[in-house]
């Protein structure tokens, strides 16, 4: 039994990516790519797991994943599996480790429904790309598999504006058999630091229930409820919206754009990005964290996985 070699962690991640790709192949479903981007921060998340001895989506600064990946410029619409294994002599071998690995894997497919979110991350239809998180030490392992539904590109926002500023969102889309449906806007208090009982309480993370819709803008015509939109989507693929922060209080706002096949099909988010709004500090992030071993592990009862559905705002108009 001997320690996997740092540069051994990228081997061990794309052989992840191809055992993501059998699966996904298997279910008809198009390959996702390897993001760099994405592993760095499963990456971070992983080594304060390791370290400080949790599990969660959660960090310790009570940071959602969404808000983890904007926080590092990543504009993806994402939905990550977290899996750990506490096991005391942690065979930290390239094949011991793959063991470990390939087993939490496989335990997200045997999810059977309802109980199967894991699964439906390793499976969503959506899904363009993944970014692989590994941490270790001689006590366990924590592993993330954080997929990337990667369907437009954002002009960079600030991450921390006052609450009286209106921004103006700028996007294109990737696309081109896609339509912007529109652009959802969700509020949830600012995150709070978390300590170690909290976080171990923790289970599935999701978008806020509070919600704003603000639909494509169209012509000549109106919606139902005699709105006419006010997301301006251009044939070029480009779209602009201004961005109130229609709650009207301090806290964090994540912005979600909805897509779907040109006037058919379930709107879906293709991308999303939170600002921090009225903060009077900035906003909060993980500290760099000293890297250990490992750079990306499973803990008893593993983690719960996200998806976004169909917005609420959809069925109120908005």
């Amino acid at each position: 039994m001997g320690d996997t070699p740092a540069e051994a962690l990228p081997v061990l991640k794309h052989r992840l990516v191809e055992e993501i790709n059998k699966s996904r192949a298997e279910a008809k479903l198009p390959p996702v790519s390897y993001a760099e981007d994405l592993s760095r921060v499963a990456d971070e998340h992983c080594r304060e797991m390791v370290r400080e001895g949790y599990v969660s989506h959660w960090n310790r600064a009570g940071l959602k994943p969404y808000m983890r990946y904007t926080l590092a410029g990543i504009t993806d619409a994402t939905e990550e599996n977290v899996w750990s294994l506490w096991k005391t002599d942690l065979d930290t071998s390239p094949e011991g480790l793959w063991r470990e690995i390939l087993a939490g894997h496989r335990s997200f497919l045997a999810e059977q429904p309802p109980n199967d979110g894991h699964r439906r991350s390793v499976l969503g239809p959506r899904h363009t790309h993944v970014g692989i998180g590994i941490a270790y030490d001689r006590q366990g392992l924590r592993l993330v598999e954080v997929f990337g539904a990667r369907y437009a590109k954002l002009k960079a926002l600030p991450q921390r504006v006052a609450l009286k500023k209106t921004l103006e969102l700028e996007g294109r889309r990737l696309d081109p058999r896609l339509d912007v449906f529109g652009v959802s806007l969700f509020f949830e208090p600012f995150p709070q630091p978390m300590t170690l009982e909290q976080l171990k309480a923790t289970g599935a993370y999701g978008l806020p229930d509070e919600e704003r819709l603000f639909r494509k803008r169209v012509f000549g015509e109106h919606y139902a409820d005699g709105s006419v939109g006010t997301v301006l989507v251009f044939p070029d693929g480009l779209f602009l919206t201004p961005l109130r922060f229609w709650k009207g209080q301090p806290g964090s706002y994540t912005v979600a754009v909805w897509l779907r096949e040109r006037e058919k099909g379930e709107p879906f988010i293709g991308a999303m990005t939170t600002v921090f709004v009225g903060a009077e500090e900035k906003p909060p992030a993980t500290p760099p964290l000293p890297r250990g071993p490992g750079a990306g592990a499973r803990l008893p009862g593993g983690p719960a996985s996200f998806g976004p559905g169909v917005p609420s705002a959809l069925r109120r108009g908005g």
